[in-house]
Parts: C-alpha cells; structure tokens; sequence
C-alpha cells in the first residue's frame, strides 16, 4: 500500500525533481551538523527552496550537457531499479 508500489510508474524512471529533492534532504542534513554537533533544522521550503532550485538546475543542465550519451537517463533508470 505504500506509494511508490502503488504509482511504481510515477517513478520509473526517477524523475529529476526526485532526485532534486532527495540532494535537497541530504543538504539539510549536513547542516544539521555543520556546528560538530547537532542541531535540529526544519525542512520547509522557506529555508531550502533555492537549495532546491540550485540542485534541480543542476541536474538539468548535466542532462542537457550529456544528452548524447543519455547518461542522466541511465542515472535515473538505475536509481529506480537499484531503489525497489
């Protein structure tokens, strides 16, 4: 009953925003530890909207640059396949 079984092919392959917003929670979770220790940090898109945004354009300017090779969307295939 979870949702990524139940809409399997909404992630098939890993959308970029997906994978933007995963960047985006990893990103939080190192400052949480920025000082040595940890402090708790709320994910709201107040504080990381444009840490979003950064990651998604990003991510599609690799797609753009390495369209020919079509390594983004082999990145993503694997994520999902590697992901169930």
């Amino acid at each position: 009953s979870d949702e990524g079984i139940v809409y399997n092919k909404f992630f098939n392959p890993m959308p970029i925003k997906v994978i933007a917003l995963t960047l985006t929670a990893i990103e939080c979770c190192i400052d949480e530890w920025m000082q040595g220790v940890k402090e708790d940090i709320k994910f709201t898109a107040i504080a990381y909207a444009s840490v979003y945004n950064n990651h998604l354009n990003s991510l599609q300017r690799f797609d753009e640059r390495t369209a020919p090779y079509k390594l983004f969307e082999r990145i993503c295939d694997n994520l999902h396949d590697v992901a169930w």
